[in-house]
């Protein structure tokens, strides 16, 4: 039995005069991937930026689980390792170097500068994501596809039990976001790590999360295994769409979208 690795209770946050997130009680297993899915606006990044200390919230509290205690400073940069939906990069570096930022909260301080660990780690890095023959490239002449890599990199080499991803699969084909499911998949299960990834695609959620939470206007208004929460009626009530979701060989629910009663023929 997976144990609690945080609690997150009765979230509450507010830009100006408007709420974003309403009372999201919530707690993260270890070793558990968790989807987190819903409309555009629902608050699914900003629960993240929430969790990561970007973002004040307005109320409730996040704490280690069985404790009382918030995570803050370098110890909530060890805790957490964030793959954003902007890379931010407007400069020219090299891969291994964008890299190798991932391992800042590490440094013994701020003026022991890089290891010879931490340049082992983005070497064993770089050679799962399949990224060794371009350690020395710009990440500027990279494809969106590949720069989305560098990130992950950067990521997973922060060594962060909880790992953050905000549409991380988002700029990559098929393949890649097939590739880096299975990654994370491996993570939480050879290393117990925690995966919270923010996602639109639900068939990709269906088969690779553990538990998946639907957010509507800021609530939480569905949690559960794929099979438990993936139904016709629950899709409309979310998404306002008509949609199939059948059961594949596996046990996996996958969802077919249907088209609007009406609509014109193939031509």
């Amino acid at each position: 039995m997976n144990t609690d690795i945080l609690d997150i209770r009765d979230l509450n946050f507010s830009y100006q005069s408007r709420e974003i997130l309403r009372e999201i009680s919530l707690s993260l297993k270890q070793g558990e991937f968790l989807g987190f899915l819903g409309p555009n606006g629902s608050g699914k990044s900003t629960f993240l930026k929430n969790l990561l200390g970007f973002l004040k919230p307005s109320g409730g509290k996040i704490l280690y689980a069985g404790t009382n205690t918030v995570p803050g400073g370098k110890e909530r940069a060890r805790l957490f390792s964030f793959v954003p939906q902007n890379t931010g990069l407007r400069s020219s570096f090299a891969v291994k170097d964008v890299i190798l930022m991932g391992r800042l909260p590490h440094l013994k301080d701020r003026w022991a500068g890089y290891s010879a660990e931490d340049r082992e780690k983005v070497r064993e890095v770089m050679k799962v994501l399949g990224l060794s023959s371009m350690a020395d490239r710009n990440v500027m002449s990279l494809s969106g596809g590949e720069l989305q890599k560098v990130i992950i990199g950067r990521c997973l080499v922060q060594e962060g039990d909880i790992i953050l991803l905000d549409e991380a699969t988002s700029g990559l084909d098929l393949n890649h976001s097939i590739e880096i499911m299975e990654l994370m998949r491996k993570k939480t299960a050879e290393e117990s790590k925690t995966v919270v990834a923010v996602l639109h695609d639900l068939n990709l959620a269906s088969q690779y999360c553990d538990r998946i939470v639907l957010l509507k206007e800021g609530r939480i208004r569905y949690q559960g295994s794929p099979l438990e929460i993936l139904s016709s009626e629950v899709l409309e009530d979310i998404y306002g769409i008509q949609a199939m979701v059948g059961i594949d060989a596996y046990g996996r629910p996958f969802v077919l979208p249907r088209r609007a009663a009406g609509a014109a023929g193939v031509s």
